[in-house]
């Protein structure tokens, strides 16, 4: 298994900057570690907002763009007001011939709809039509009816953001009436907003069929051609809107979006820099111009792009946006962190904003600042494994284990598998960590076994996983099962050789067994690797020590204060009989060593 990036996290870690497979070696006095493996990179690349929707002419092309469909919306509505209007006598007439109970209750009943329609009262209407066809399903004039006051309802619901709340009721309405153009239009708009190109698309072109001035679809339909690929039928909309005085400018930037989707971005940025010249002050075409550099890997040029769209329109907060990802891939987050807030000041309520600016406070370990924003990303994440692995881990960094336990449970549920399990076994070994400095040795207990069981089902799904087992090894080494801790650490550093912190875990495990001869010489195996090695050198004195060895302990420590004094003077204490260790405890209750303080 190949893992993008590895960290090692315990209680009390010291913050480090860490590229992928580095690790950061714990710095707890009984030597214990654990890994946590974010599931891609701790540097994963964000994306951009833009895109194909991006290249649709901007926000206010599609505010233009829902004036002229609602627009039509109403000439339609107006246009079968006046046909109900015309039909009225005739159905008058019908009532007065028609002999059934029922179907005569049922005319009465769409004539009193038409006239609530006619007032205005959808709500009324519908209660009617509804009645009506109850009476006689086979009311056509009924059907119809109810097909419009329910569209009316779909229009209203759906509102500005195009509420999926409105499928539901515009199927049913195109359902009464196959032939309710209006209700085709906004069900394409609504999947048009989901990004669902095909959907939309074969609402657009039901709708532009059964009304052929539905003209403000000819741009929609061609950008959904667009999504699913068919350049072709794109351009033959994009002629047809041409042809009907649809806004040019919408149409230029379609076009821009085709040539960006054949991967033609010299075309497109000719095509842009033509828009320019004719409209110098047009924000849209330099965001989209910041787009296209993106996609070429120019990220200076796409950034003066942006800030030239921002210029022209400071409440762009897409350009916002895109700029923030341009700088955190850069790895200059102070300026994407300055980017997204510039963004949510704009769109406060834009989740994948709050997403993307809780990675950058947690690229800047800023990591309490990080918690609070994967909260407020939440809502529209619910989905996102990635984000709750990441906000578990944050949690874990501000010594909130019980809730990194939660969060991480959650991304695993999202996706099980071996690196999820991992995390999740991570995070209950320092949440029995924390439980045990409190001297809740129950709960610690507890979680140590849910932890033992998380990670033996991450070596399960993945049996080269070597972070897995060396956590698995450090939680038997918590539970005190010292022969299943060497086997694990053992796998561990077959796997992953010459792997200091589960060399360190593994000499925990032989003085745990109270073999000191094989706990030294995994001990000085560490400090060789790495001569820095605090950890290392505090668990090498100590063993040296309760072998009898105070000379080599004293040497140990003399190397250890000039790396960390407050854990030199940790060992001093050993050495000097004031302080024993756990370790130290346990070898005691076994073994009688000269010197070693009872």
């Amino acid at each position: 298994m190949i893992v993008a990036l590895i960290v090692a996290v315990s209680l009390n870690s010291a913050t480090m900057n860490v590229a992928a497979t580095d690790l950061v070696p714990t710095d707890d006095l009984s030597g214990g570690a654990s890994v946590f493996v974010f599931r891609s990179s701790r540097k994963k690349p964000q994306e951009r907002g833009g895109g194909a929707a991006g290249l649709r002419g901007g926000a206010s092309a599609y505010r233009a763009q829902d004036a002229r469909l609602n627009a039509q919306f109403s000439a339609s509505r107006r246009k079968k007001a006046a046909n109900i209007k015309s039909r009225q006598a005739e159905i008058v007439r019908a009532q007065a011939r028609e002999r059934n109970a029922k179907i005569k209750l049922s005319n009465t009943l769409t004539t009193r709809g038409n006239l609530a329609m006619e007032k205005g009262d959808v709500s009324l209407a519908t209660t009617n039509y509804r009645a009506a066809l109850k009476n006689n399903p086979k009311n056509s004039y009924a059907a119809s009816g109810l097909s419009e006051a329910l569209t009316v309802t779909g229009i209203e619901t759906a509102g500005e953001s195009n509420n999926e709340a409105a499928i539901p009721i515009l199927e049913e309405a195109v359902k009464l009436d196959s032939k309710n153009a209006s209700a085709f239009a906004k069900l394409g708009q609504i999947y048009d907003t989901k990004g669902t190109a095909d959907k939309a698309l074969l609402n657009y072109e039901k709708a532009l069929t059964l009304d052929p001035e539905f003209t403000t679809l000819y741009i929609p339909a061609g950008l959904a051609s667009v999504d699913t690929g068919d350049f072709v039928k794109a351009e033959t909309y994009f002629t047809k809107a041409d042809a009907a005085g649809v806004d040019s400018s919408e149409a230029r930037f379609a076009r821009v979006s085709i040539m960006v989707k054949q991967n033609k971005n010299t075309e497109a940025l000719a095509a842009l820099e033509r828009i320019i010249r004719t409209e110098p002050q047009n924000g849209e075409a330099y965001y989209h111009r910041g787009v296209i550099y993106a996609v070429m890997n120019q990220p200076s040029r796409s950034i003066d792009a942006y800030k030239e769209a921002i210029r022209i329109d400071p409440t762009n907060s897409l350009a916002w946006f895109d700029l923030g990802v341009i700088y955190y891939n850069s790895e200059d987050y102070k300026n994407a962190e300055k980017a997204y807030k510039e963004s949510l000041r704009i769109d406060a309520g834009n989740t994948r904003t709050h997403a993307n600016l809780a990675s950058t406070y947690r690229q800047q370990e800023r990591y309490a600042e990080a918690n609070a924003e994967y909260k407020l990303a939440e809502p529209g994440n619910t989905k996102n494994a990635e984000l709750y692995s990441e906000w578990g881990y944050c949690l874990g960094k501000t010594n909130e284990w019980d809730k990194a336990v939660a969060k991480l449970e959650t991304a695993r549920s999202l996706n099980p598998d071996a690196v999820d399990a991992n995390n999740v076994g991570w995070a209950y070994y320092n949440a029995a960590r924390a439980d045990k400095a409190a001297n809740r040795d129950a709960e610690a207990a507890a979680k140590l076994q849910k932890s033992k069981a998380s990670l033996q089902q991450a070596v399960k799904y993945d049996p080269a996983f070597d972070a897995a087992y060396m956590n698995l090894g450090a939680t038997h080494n918590g539970l005190g099962e010292y022969d299943a801790a060497v086997t694990s650490l053992n796998e561990a550093n077959r796997l992953h050789p010459d792997w200091v912190i589960a060399i360190n875990q593994l000499g925990t495990a032989y003085r745990g067994k109270k073999d000191l001869t094989s706990a030294l010489a995994q001990f000085n195996r560490v400090v060789t690797l790495d001569g820095n090695n605090v950890m290392g050198l505090f668990n090498l004195g100590s063993t040296q020590y309760a072998t009898g060895d105070k000379k080599g302990a004293k040497k140990t420590q003399d190397k250890l204060k000039k790396l960390n004094p407050q854990l030199a003077e940790n060992l001093g204490g050993i050495i000097a009989g004031k302080i024993v260790d756990e370790a130290g405890r346990q070898i005691r209750k076994a073994v009688r060593i000269p010197g070693f303080p009872f």
